[in-house]
């Protein structure tokens, strides 16, 4: 009897390490910045470069921000060279239009979406966003596919790079 005790105590000893090891790594991954976080997502490699490359890395790491980040399959369902001309130094205003109509200065979580409400971005055109049980849309063509919670911001990976309209926003 006292070996199946011995047994049963080493089993709920070695559980409960387990469980408190999982939870305190939830605790320290959640307190990562939204570009360490994005950084983390393979399949958001090329959102991280053309971040990277507009210079906004530092403002998206200060401050809170809904972030709608486009993955690697939906650069690559661009244009044919029309990435590689975003990246290009002489583009780099262009870029930083595109990737901040990405991006809602207010961190807002799945909840916040089932009004299905507009939302000012970073670069001043609205974006609209609704959540129907499942998927949330984002101006009611591009489907969130995932999301990551950084402790700055809410990453919501789309499978479509998300084009401003043109001309100067509207108050």
């Amino acid at each position: 009897m006292t070996a199946k005790k011995d047994i049963l105590l080493g089993f709920a000893v070695a559980l409960s390490l387990t469980l408190l090891s999982g939870i305190a790594l939830a605790q320290t991954t959640n307190y990562v910045n939204a570009m360490d976080t994005a950084k983390m997502a393979d399949e958001l490699s090329t959102f991280v470069a053309a971040v990277e490359a507009a210079g906004l890395g530092d403002k998206l790491n200060n401050g809170q921000y809904t972030i709608f980040a486009p993955t690697n399959e939906a650069f690559a369902n661009l244009p044919e060279g029309k990435l590689d001309r975003l990246l290009l130094p002489e583009n780099k205003q262009k870029l930083i239009e595109i990737l901040t109509y990405h991006v809602i200065p207010v961190r807002l979580s799945v909840d916040d979406f089932r009004e299905g409400k507009s939302y000012k971005t970073l670069n001043g055109h609205m974006l609209n966003v609704l959540f129907t049980n499942p998927p949330i849309l984002v101006n009611k063509k591009i489907s969130v596919i995932s999301s990551l919670a950084a402790s700055n911001a809410i990453i919501y990976f789309v499978d479509k790079v998300i084009l401003p309209p043109e001309g100067k926003p509207t108050n």
